[in-house]
């Protein structure tokens, strides 16, 4: 049956090429354009994992009056420390770091200044991209970025002056710069507390407690990040202390909680809604190809009719005919199936050399509008590979689809061949 069924294909390769090629065409679409939604959900994602968290809790507060000293951004505005042993006892939450981001205006220049914990995820991080020197051991050393060094001429054991108190640098980081709270100087974070707390510029801003911090980020189960958002949101709903707005629109006093869902719009607003584009783009392609393959299988049989009925003529039963039609039928199928894999593997490839860039929002990483003529510091972009894969779930998925459509081509075609009789058709061929 299966050689009979080869044969057919060979002799009729033209008209079943069509058949192929649709399946084929079909096979790519689903695999490639689910791909596609998982891919852009995990770009998504890409600005957290450098910072090995999930989400992040900022609040935001006023403007300083003037800028002198050390102060907060206004979408960094102090959060009270109470909250940390809170968020601890979520469930779903596997981890925690937070950090304490000044803004310092000194006379000889402006430096982004973030207070460390070096214990926590976030320390080990910064501490990770150390090139030079050593972490600070007490609450006097600081380490300075490597590009910002180069530009002032700091070197290991300089003194560096910040917001009035010296500082001797340690060691050196090298960042991206454009990270989550990228900085200049990193300092232990009971340093940048004192700072802030002895800051009168800053207090008359915003009213800032001794241990007080204003950056937190949480990992979360992946499972339960939405979930964790959710209480999040519940333990930081409390009133707003004014309905005043920041420049950038934020209400004052407001938490904001972001995750990757945070990005997903700038990466491609074709994907916000992505799983319904997907089924609904799905199912009219099945349909369709559904409607191509019964079309083309019904007029080959019509164009077959004379042989099928010589075949009844001569024994054969319908039976024996809708096995050969569905052996023929199934071929296409694996055939056009194959094509389609090997073609999604290509386009898969091709798509996983390009890269996505994903622009830090201003309140994430703030910058002084004022002060720089760089765009990319105003609005820092991170330029990843684009993280897309073949799934083999998808592929598996959607062979069992194939094998559906060819269930269902055959049936329709069961039909027709039931009802052929052997001498109607011969006598009028």
């Amino acid at each position: 049956m299966i050689g009979y069924a080869l044969k057919e294909l060979r002799k009729r390769n033209r008209k079943y090429l069509l058949n192929i090629l649709v399946i084929g065409l079909v096979v790519v679409l689903l695999i490639t354009l689910n791909s596609l939604g998982i891919a852009f959900k995990e770009a998504s994602r890409l600005p957290f994992e450098n910072i090995h968290s999930s989400i992040i809790v900022q609040r935001n507060g006023n403007v300083p009056e003037n800028t002198s000293g050390a102060v907060t951004p206004c979408s960094l505005a102090p959060i009270k420390s109470e909250y940390l042993s809170q968020i601890n006892k979520i469930d779903g939450v596997k981890g925690m770091s937070y950090g304490l981001f000044l803004w310092v205006f000194d006379k000889d220049s402006f430096k982004r200044t973030l207070g460390v914990n070096w214990n926590d995820d976030r320390g080990k991080i910064i501490g990770s991209e150390l090139i030079e020197g050593s972490l600070p051991q007490s609450d006097t050393d600081a380490l300075a970025e490597r590009e910002y060094a180069q530009q002032h001429g700091l070197k290991l054991d300089q003194k560096v002056k910040v917001s009035g108190t010296d500082f001797t640098i340690s060691g050196i980081v090298e960042t991206s710069g454009k990270d989550v709270v990228s900085s200049d100087v990193y300092v232990n974070l009971s340093s940048a507390q004192s700072l802030a707390y002895n800051s009168k510029n800053l207090q008359d801003t915003e009213k800032f407690n001794r241990n007080d911090i204003n950056i937190i980020f949480v990992d979360a189960d992946q499972t339960k990040v939405k979930e964790v958002t959710d209480n999040l949101k519940a333990l930081f709903s409390s009133p707003t202390s004014n309905g005043g707005k920041t420049p950038t629109g934020q209400t004052t006093g407001a938490y904001s909680i972001y995750t990757p869902e945070s990005f997903e719009s700038q990466i491609s607003s074709l994907f916000l809604m992505s799983d319904r584009l997907i089924l609904t783009v799905s199912l009219v392609a099945l349909i369709g190809a559904v409607l191509i393959v019964i079309k083309s299988m019904s007029h080959t049989l019509m164009e077959r009719r004379k042989e099928f009925g010589i075949m009844k003529a001569v024994g054969f039963r319908s039976k024996d005919i809708q096995r050969e039609v569905a052996a023929e039928t199934l071929l296409q199928a694996i055939i056009g199936y194959s094509l389609g894999v090997a073609m999604s593997l290509v386009a898969i490839f091709a798509l996983a050399k390009t890269t996505v860039s994903i622009a830090i929002p201003w309140e994430m990483s703030p910058y002084p509008h004022f002060l720089t003529s760089n765009p990319n510091l105003i609005a820092p972009v991170q330029t990843y590979p684009f993280p897309i894969k073949f799934e083999a779930v998808y592929s598996a998925e959607v062979l069992i689809a194939v094998f559906a459509l060819s269930l269902l081509t055959v049936l329709v075609l069961m039909r027709y061949i039931n009802g052929l009789n052997a001498m109607e058709v011969l006598r009028y061929e």
